[in-house]
């Protein structure tokens, strides 16, 4: 198996997250994948989940290993045809097209250039460490993917107690035989609640401001203008699991930073506590998400400065001057409703706005709510 490795002093990440795609995979979110590929020429690509919609009718069912197995292929194509090797963790929609993310770990194994073989977690199922080695030939710097235990009807349940617990042990056992454990990102796919603890609730009418659904409907939030002024934008509220993680994490002092997806339309760099709490935006083209802003992560870590990375999102108005082959279908999916109980509001608003007004808003509802029951 082999070792990642820093380059001249570098190593080059990149995340990509909310793919989402269907058995007729978009080619817009394979050719964002080729591009940023060809501008940042990675060391290692990281999935954080929901790499497939798996409800979908066209998906789960009989076939469905055959049919994912498809979807995989085209969804790596250019990763692998760039010879860049790549890790995947999973999200809420991954397993609902009835693969087990187990199975589905196995079917990624079998593609060239997959390090989650024999990196996962036997005793602890959802936990990887990847280590990336450093000029002296050990671990330099560590990376942990967490499978955070979606499930569509819950949103997700987050990091579990077990996959903490190996992880704290894991770190005591660097400490030993290292002195330190090394610093480390953590990449999954549900942010954890302390993410709103970077966000602002304001009042409703506020510039950017997100509503809330659920059992805290009603309330508004919004990013603080530093975030926003650094590029961040939240265009929905976070979708949060998992109470404990954040404390351990915190803990352990060397972890810089937790990447999550998830919310497919949010995309920021908060620093809480000496965590960096970072949202990546969707990447697929098939699924809501922002526009032209669709995108993924970028980090960049320096062996010399194993304490800082950099991080920047490369989006597709950046990559390309164009707009994307399906950009009616991508501009829709950018202006429906993200959630089951938002796409009722819009629907009864629409009944008040009157006949014509029903007819467009009451549409672009239903798109989301026959398409999916609820995105995440």
């Amino acid at each position: 198996m082999d070792q990642l490795r820093f380059k001249n002093h570098q190593f080059k990440i990149m995340q990509i997250a909310d793919a989402q795609e269907l058995p007729l995979v978009s080619p817009d979110t394979v050719t964002l994948i080729e591009m940023a590929l060809a501008a940042e020429q990675p060391d290692l690509v990281v999935f954080t989940g929901d790499q497939i919609y798996g409800i979908d009718p066209h998906i789960w069912g009989k076939n469905a290993e055959a049919r994912i197995t498809a979807v995989f292929s085209k969804l790596l194509a250019p990763v692998i045809e760039a010879g860049v090797p790549f890790a995947v963790t999973f999200g809420n929609h991954d397993a609902e097209c009835g693969v087990p993310n187990a199975r589905q770990a196995e079917i990624y194994a079998s593609f060239p250039g997959c390090i989650t073989e024999g990196r996962m977690s036997n005793a602890v199922p959802g936990a990887m460490r990847l280590p990336i080695y450093g000029a002296a030939g050990a671990p330099a710097f560590d990376l942990f993917l967490f499978d955070s235990r979606g499930s569509a009807a819950a949103g997700g349940r987050g990091v579990s107690d077990q996959q903490l617990q190996w992880f704290e042990a894991l770190r005591a056992e660097e400490r030993e035989t290292q002195k330190e454990a090394p610093f480390a990102l953590v990449f999954q796919h549900i942010p954890v609640p302390e993410y709103y603890n970077v966000i602002k609730e304001v009042k409703k009418g506020t510039r950017g401001a997100a509503k809330t659904y659920g059992k805290n409907k009603g309330r508004y939030y919004a990013l603080p203008d530093e975030i926003r002024a650094a590029g961040g934008f939240m265009k929905e509220v976070p979708a949060v699991a998992g109470e404990a993680e954040f404390a351990v994490l915190q803990k352990d002092c060397r972890v810089l930073a937790i990447a999550a997806g998830h919310d497919h339309i949010n995309s920021f760099v908060a620093p809480y506590k000496g965590i960096d709490l970072i949202y990546t935006q969707g990447a697929g083209f098939h699924v809501y998400g922002p526009d032209l802003k669709r995108g993924v992560r970028i980090f960049t870590l320096d062996e010399n400065a194993p304490g800082a990375y950099t991080t920047y999102t490369r989006t597709w108005e950046s990559l390309t001057h164009r707009l994307p082959k399906e950009a009616p279908l991508a501009w829709a999916l950018s202006h429906t409703p993200t959630s089951v109980a938002q796409a009722k509001e819009w629907i009864k608003r629409a009944a008040i706005l009157g006949a014509a007004g029903a007819a467009v808003t009451a549409g672009a509802a239903w798109t989301a709510v026959s398409s999916a029951k609820k995105r995440k």
